[in-house]
């Protein structure tokens, strides 16, 4: 049975939730959103107040034709805290400190020439975190980490179970991260991409029901949401759609077997497709990620390889966007990544191939669209999970 801190805590997390949503608000409509009494309002607000999550902008309007004392208006206070966020790729990182809001304040970058160890890659990651942290601004203010990856990550255990395309055997976390100054919360790319779509756009999309991303990068992940939580078991988020096999004899993948998905799209394959097309035309050694976007771009200008190129993935892509829909029928399909820059080319071509492959009855109560951030989610995201995780410790309050 749920204590008397338990049923606090867990409503101011619900008021707080409710002024994220809302942007401006009042107590008197929390309290007609929520069904407290003004009092626990109030107090709960005060709670809130002085732990700097949120600030009173002023008055507002008093109700039309009643006059009386104008409402007290309150939003998230952007100014008091800050949240780090940390997206990992195996040949760079990005690192990015946003006020609550999820508004970027501050952000790096860091190449690397080679593929690193475990070690030498965190040591980097180590020296910008703790450069941040350096900074007067930041150094007292940021309430916690997020970090996304791209592969199966063990959130429960801050274990890499198997790091994609780092070439590297799975590791734990726990030593690259333990002395940082704020708690770290570790998610999949596509999970934490997820997140950043419903949290920062949640007016948009459905409180309940299921919705799944698809992230198209230097290969293809995905993740699964109902009702608002990443569905996960034990720690790992589902949804890796990228290794469904669609050919038994196909291409062999990255993950040792043959035909999945992944094995067809990435932006290395757009650009292997793109060069294929080309006379004269080498791969090239690096930049791919670059050339994928030149040429998802191109293809909306009418670049003729670009469009073929484009096209055969988007096909591909279908197959598996109407695997998805057919086994678990989601209001949402969100798309993202570099494929993202050439929605406007692909649209038409996705609708009409994923109407192939889903049942009539399920396709047409499913939505695809693209995601905000294109090949940027990870990094929104990694901040959308520090925010949230941040904000949901208030719920654990007293325990």
């Amino acid at each position: 049975m749920a204590n008397f801190n338990d049923v606090k805590n867990k409503n101011k997390l619900t008021l707080l939730e409710l002024i994220k949503s809302n942007d401006v608000i009042t107590r008197a409509q929390l309290s007609r959103l929520t069904g407290l009494t003004r009092a626990t309002v109030s107090a709960l607000i005060g709670e809130l107040l002085d732990e700097s999550y949120i600030k009173e902008l002023g008055r507002g309007d008093s109700k039309k034709g009643r006059g009386g004392r104008k409402p007290v208006l309150i939003s998230l206070n952007e100014e008091s805290m800050f949240y780090l966020g940390i997206d990992l790729h195996w040949d760079f990182f990005q690192i990015a400190v946003s006020n609550i809001k999820g508004e970027i304040l501050y952000e790096d970058i860091y190449f690397f020439d080679k593929r690193q160890d475990p070690d030498e890659y965190f040591e980097e990651v180590r020296k910008k975190v703790f450069k941040v942290f350096s900074i007067e601004k930041y150094s007292k203010r940021i309430r916690s980490i997020g970090m996304s990856v791209y592969g199966v990550v063990d959130t429960a255990n801050n274990i890499l179970k198997f790091p994609s395309h780092m070439n590297w055997d799975p590791i734990e976390l726990k030593k690259y991260i333990e002395d940082f100054p704020v708690k770290v919360y570790i998610e999949s790319r596509s999970a934490a991409s997820l997140l950043a779509e419903t949290w920062f756009h949640d007016e948009l999309y459905p409180k309940k029901g299921l919705i799944v991303f698809i992230n198209v990068i230097e290969g293809i992940g995905g993740a699964v949401m109902i009702n608002g939580e990443i569905i996960k078991n034990g720690g790992i988020s589902t949804g890796e759609i990228g290794h469904t096999v669609v050919d038994l004899n196909g291409n062999k993948c990255s993950c040792g077997k043959n035909g999945c998905l992944e094995a067809y799209i990435s932006d290395r394959k757009l650009v292997e497709a793109y060069v294929n097309e080309i006379d004269n035309l080498k791969l090239p050694t690096n930049s791919i990620r670059d050339m994928a976007r030149r040429i998802a771009h191109m293809s909306t200008l009418g670049d003729r390889s670009a469009m073929k190129a484009m096209r055969e993935l988007t096909k591909i892509l279908s197959v598996g966007i109407g695997n998805v829909i057919n086994f678990l029928s989601p209001s949402y399909v969100i798309v993202g990544g570099f494929i993202t820059d050439a929605w406007s080319f692909i649209e038409p071509v996705l609708k009409e191939e994923v109407a192939k492959q889903a049942l009539p009855g399920l396709f047409i109560s499913t939505k695809v669209v693209p995601n905000h951030y294109g090949d940027k989610s990870g990094l929104n995201g990694s901040l959308a999970v520090a925010i949230k995780e941040n904000m949901q410790t208030l719920a654990k309050k007293d325990k």
